[in-house]
């Protein structure tokens, strides 16, 4: 341990990635990219060049192999794999040769060059949106370039590390060093590395935007994970205080594992339903431990991007069968592809409002073949789950949409019979309410969908006109907001007058009083990250329906959000 006298004790903020308390010493980690050569090659030395680059490649796999062949890192294995697919793709390795041998650059300027063009191309036509696939293949550059000019990072056992970013291979490799905890400058709670440095359970913070430029090497830090804190150089007290809370963090594990086990029903019966919302199966394995009643949003997004094409339906169905099989015998929500607020086919004029603009099932209606092909592979699916799968529509703002897409519905369903597939005919159908529009209209909507999921994430962007992702308003945006927590109630009220379930899938069902005042409010089903279900139903197990009814009362007569801030402050929860 370091010493911490004459020390400034120094508190940075960042997103709460995994939950966790520790307290260590730290290692600072800086991906190294080498200065590449600025000079060229001569003819005669092309080969050489093309020969490391050939034998980079199979340095840069042979980890990944190790990596993938490492049983507790079993869960990671699709990201690895996508990778080594990375690695191997004729066309890269050509375009690097082709560097080397017509244009006469050096083996590290080639990959430079290639590399870039791929992050370009990405960067101009997906935008931040795909910020996870730019981790990606700057992490194998970075990989290729440190293996070709021999550099290694130095990382202590058992620290803390401190990084601007973190790539899931990273992630992966720093796991074997017995890292504490993980900090990042960069990255959300959804980004490659922080699913799968939850899914190893080591507590993270990221976002945290200053980390790298406040603390040293060998700093003695506290991490929180559950709220995203960080203490550098914590005073005598301050390490106490952490001190205490790692204790009983201790024996709240414990009692998590027999709670899991108990009955979704509130202090006073009132039966509830927590699910899981996820990206991929490395998710499933806390899902899981801390059984989870299904998933209630499984993202399709990553397995377009990991895939070189968007059109292999096999490829599709693998991945359904994956998550369903792991689920057993629960319901499965499919997300229908939503590209987020970006471009993603490489339109010539980018939107001014990308978020307001060609996403969702707006973009899914004008490329029948992507939405047909997705359709295709759940109806597949389907044959061996029947009862257990069911879609979900993103962006939704018109019924004309809802009508377009069950007769596209339709038409695949037909084709399918008429080639023998023996799929579920009453798949329901859901929409996600999250344009203003649909939840201010929601009986109407209710009456052509088979249940409701609102998603709080956008419907508080759309609702306060505060874009989720511009850190200079980021102060503007809590979905705790007085109107957010109205039209929940209205979308609520509406799903039970027409008979059709309605759930919550978005952050706010993270927070342990707010899914409290959500149960109050008559949304019997939510739905979160994986890590916080055992929280969410302590709380929900603790307190009676009745009182998180007037929970609920307090908040939708509340004016402002410090109204809000003191509701939840005061309400005593019976942990």
């Amino acid at each position: 341990m370091s010493n911490q006298l004459d020390k400034k004790e120094i508190f940075i903020s960042g997103a709460p990635a995994c939950p966790g308390i520790v307290i260590g010493d730290t290692s600072l980690y800086q991906r190294v990219r080498p200065n590449v050569s600025d000079t060229q090659i001569a003819d005669d030395e092309a080969e050489d060049h093309i020969h490391k680059f050939y034998e980079a490649l199979d340095v840069a796999e042979e980890e990944l192999q190790v990596l993938l062949g490492n049983s507790e890192l079993e869960e990671s294995a699709d990201l690895i794999q996508t990778q080594i697919a990375i690695l191997k793709d004729p066309e890269m390795q050509d375009r690097v040769e082709q560097e080397i041998s017509a244009n006469n650059k050096p083996v590290d300027s080639a990959v430079e060059s290639i590399f870039r063009n791929y992050l370009q191309v990405i960067q101009e036509n997906h935008g931040g949106a795909f910020q996870n696939k730019s981790v990606d293949i700057s992490d194998i550059r970075d990989r290729l370039l440190q293996i070709i000019h021999n550099k290694r990072d130095d990382i202590k056992e058992g620290t803390i590390l401190v990084a601007r970013e973190l790539s899931p291979r990273e992630v992966i490799s720093f796991s074997n060093r017995n890292i504490k905890g993980l900090i990042t400058d960069q990255g959300g709670a959804t980004s490659h590395a922080a699913i799968i440095a939850r899914s190893m359970n080591i507590p993270t913070v990221v976002g945290t935007q200053k980390a790298t430029e406040v603390i040293n090497f060998d700093d003695e830090v506290v991490l929180d994970g559950r709220n995203g804190e960080v203490v550098v150089n914590p005073k005598k007290e301050t390490r106490q205080k952490y001190e205490h809370l790692i204790t009983q963090q201790s024996k709240r594990k414990a009692d998590f594992e027999s709670l899991c086990k108990k009955p979704n029903e509130t202090f006073d019966g009132k039966a509830f339903s927590l699910q899981a919302n996820i990206e991929f199966a490395e998710e499933l394995s806390i899902a899981n431990k801390y059984q989870a009643e299904g998933v209630g949003l499984l993202r399709t997004e990553s397995i377009y991007l990991s895939r070189k094409h968007f059109k292999n339906v096999d490829q599709q169905v693998a991945f359904y069968k994956s998550i369903l099989e792991l689920t057993t015998p629960h319901q499965v929500t499919i997300r229908l592809f939503d590209v987020g607020g970006d471009k993603f086919f490489g339109d010539e004029e980018k939107e001014q409002n990308p978020f307001l603009g060609w996403r969702g099932i707006r973009m899914l209606l004008e490329q029948p073949e992507l939405l047909k092909n997705q359709l295709r592979a759940i109806l597949e699916t389907s044959a061996d789950f029947m009862g257990r799968i069911r879609i979900l529509v993103p962006m939704v703002s018109t019924i004309d949409e809802i009508y377009k897409l069950k007769n596209i519905i339709g038409e695949v369903q037909k084709e399918l019979l008429n080639q023998g597939f023996d799929i579920d005919k009453n798949i329901p159908l859901g929409l996600m309410v999250e344009v203003p529009s649909v939840a201010l209209k929601a009986d109407l909507f209710a009456s052509h969908a088979d249940f409701l999921s609102v998603g709080t994430n956008d419907l508080t962007q759309y609702v306060l006109a505060v874009d989720r992702g511009n850190e200079r308003i980021s102060n503007l945006y809590d979905q705790r907001h007085p109107a957010i927590w109205r039209l929940i109630k209205e979308v609520a009220e509406a799903g039970e007058r027409n008979e059709v379930p309605v759930s919550v899938c978005g952050e706010l069902a993270s927070d342990p009083i707010a899914a409290s005042c959500l149960i109050g409010l008559g949304i019997d089903t939510l739905s979160m990250n994986a890590v916080v279900l055992p929280s969410v139903k302590q709380v929900l197990r603790s307190n009676s329906y009745i009182d998180m009814q007037q929970l609920a009362e307090k908040v939708l007569d509340a004016g402002t959000l410090d109204d809000i801030d003191n509701i939840f402050s005061n309400w005593e929860t019976k942990e």
